[in-house]
């Protein structure tokens, strides 16, 4: 009897618990849970396009979908004080705004807060970030090699429609450049006449809507003093020589790129000048001087330098041609070549019969070819004299000679240079001569590095050469290898390192002037010869 009845208490009692939960559930379908005021929107994310920003943000707790207002203020303030920049309203968890309601390039900030309903109060305010909204971007970056001290090349995406460039110097006053139906085509446009080491804004329009700015900033100036322009001159080709006698020494001489200019008579210079191409971003291929007769040095002059600089210089033929030919009693403190090409001349450089002292010798950054019997530069008799011989990062080929001197000198340097085809082949040449016995030292040291010395012209079948011929000097020869088509058979040049390979398996295409290196596994690939063929 026991048993039975415990058995009844133990069915009823969990009958009772189960008849309870359902009358629970069921008054819990029909409440609402109230809160006196709503939570705050989660953290606002930002994304932002060219015209426009999105703004969304996870929606209150415990609320529904649709159910709850939000409303968005945008403000240039951080602080979120005054007259908001943008008031919107919204029963989605998100929203976006653009540049027709924000200004582009503004930085802003905003806030979101949930909107009273009839039983809760509104929620307190979830502040965002700054952003800004960056408006459409045409532009593209100006490239560093195309801004000069000058003038600049803006590139842009073609889009039509293009109405206005606006250029602005910081500081300074903007100014509209024009543009012509085939910038506007091209998406380009050369901008000219800025001042050097300048900083600019340029921005494009379609009407009154911007469509993009880019910041760049102009190189500074290399020339200094007096500038002599001659860049807008263009149907006088003797303009330079009939120039050279009239300007104030000093002077700096500006060619135009692409533009021939001949010296048609013997033209003495008695005065400092440095004569070269002016920077153009369109037309690369420097000012040609064609040297129908050559240059000389009035009697007497005493000059401080000569320099040439980024331009070619021209011959129409061996006979009797030179860039110098000097016969005048006279000093120069340097005369210069940099950048320079040079090409088909009986020699560069002549000096004559008179007392003529040179400092300096320089050539730099040049390619020089086609050069007879008078070489780079002959010193042709002891009342002449060059004290100090420069030979660096330059390329020489087909030269029957380079340095030829019959006085004493201070010191030859030739560094980071390529020689092929130099000087003239079946042992009857040297690349550097000091000739005459008893003038013939160097007292500062003759210092050869980093350089290629490919073989000889050839002459008569034979390209073997001879290196070096001096009385008294010391010799330093370092980081320089010979190909294994150079031949020297006497006055060798010592301490060379052999590439056991020939110059055509060393360089691209030496025959026609290209002297890039394609050998891969050659040693001195990166660190010897001119620096413009190194790999």
């Amino acid at each position: 009897m026991n048993t039975i009845v415990t058995t009844g208490k133990r069915i009823v009692l969990p009958l009772l618990l189960i008849i309870l939960a359902i009358a629970s559930c069921t008054k819990d379908e029909d409440d609402t849970t109230t809160l006196p005021r709503l939570f705050r929107p989660g953290a606002i994310k930002i994304t932002t396009a060219d015209t426009q920003v999105k703004l969304e943000w996870n929606a209150s707790l415990f609320t529904t979908p649709k159910a709850v207002k939000y409303t968005v203020e945008v403000y240039k303030d951080p602080a979120f004080t005054g007259t908001p920049d943008f008031t919107g309203v919204t029963d989605t968890s998100g929203l976006v705004i653009t540049d027709a309601k924000l200004s582009i390039k503004q930085k802003y900030y905003a806030r979101v807060k949930a909107n009273a309903t009839d039983v809760s109060a509104e929620s307190a305010w979830v502040a965002s970030a700054d952003f800004t909204i960056p408006g459409i971007q045409l532009f593209s970056a100006v490239l560093a090699s195309e801004i000069i001290d000058g003038a600049a090349i803006l590139r842009w995406k073609v889009t039509p429609g293009i109405t206005r460039l606006v250029l602005t110097p910081q500081p300074g006053t903007a100014k509209d450049i024009a543009l012509v139906a085939a910038d506007i085509a091209a998406g380009r446009k050369l901008v000219d006449n800025l001042v050097p080491n300048t900083t600019y804004i340029a921005e494009l329009f379609i009407g009154t809507k911007t469509q993009g700015t880019v910041t760049f900033k102009t190189k500074v100036s290399t020339i200094s003093g007096n500038i002599v322009d001659l860049r807008a001159i263009t149907n006088r080709p003797n303009v330079l020589a009939d120039t050279l006698p009239k300007i104030p020494s000093g002077s700096t001489v500006i060619l135009k790129r692409g533009l021939t200019y001949n010296i048609p008579v013997a033209q003495n210079l008695d005065r400092t000048v440095v004569i070269q191409s002016g920077d153009d971003l369109l037309t690369p291929t420097m000012a040609t001087i064609s040297m129908v007769s050559n240059f000389n040095i009035s009697a007497s002059s005493s000059i401080d330098s000569i320099v040439f600089r980024n331009v070619t210089l021209r011959s129409d033929g061996y006979a009797s041609k030179y860039v110098f030919n000097v016969s005048n009693a006279c000093t120069v403190g340097k005369l210069s070549f940099q950048s320079c090409n040079a090409a088909v001349f009986r020699g560069i450089v002549r000096l004559q019969t008179a007392v003529i002292n040179m400092t300096d010798f320089v050539v730099n950054n040049c390619i020089v070819d086609s050069l007879s019997n008078y070489g780079l530069i002959t010193v042709d008799n002891v009342n002449c004299k060059v004290n100090n011989f420069v030979l660096t990062n330059s390329t020489f080929y087909k030269c029957e000679k380079i340095i030829t001197s019959r006085q004493n000198a201070v010191t030859v340097n030739i560094a980071n240079c390529t020689f092929n085809e130099t000087p003239w082949g079946n042992g009857a040449n040297y690349l550097v001569d000091f000739s005459t016995s008893g003038t013939n030292n160097v007292t500062g040291g003759i210092k050869i590095s980093n350089s290629i010395m490919g073989p000889g012209w050839l002459n008569a079948g034979s390209t073997v050469v001879r290196g070096l011929r001096y009385g008294t000097a010391v010799v330093d020869v370092t980081g320089t290898y010979n190909t294994s088509d150079y031949s020297a058979t006497a006055n060798t040049i010592p301490n060379m390192t052999l590439y056991n390979k020939l110059s055509t398996e060393l360089f691209t295409d030496p025959a026609n002037g290209n002297f890039k290196i394609k050998d891969t596994a050659f040693p001195g690939k990166s660190s010897t010869g001119d620096p413009r063929w190194r790999l």
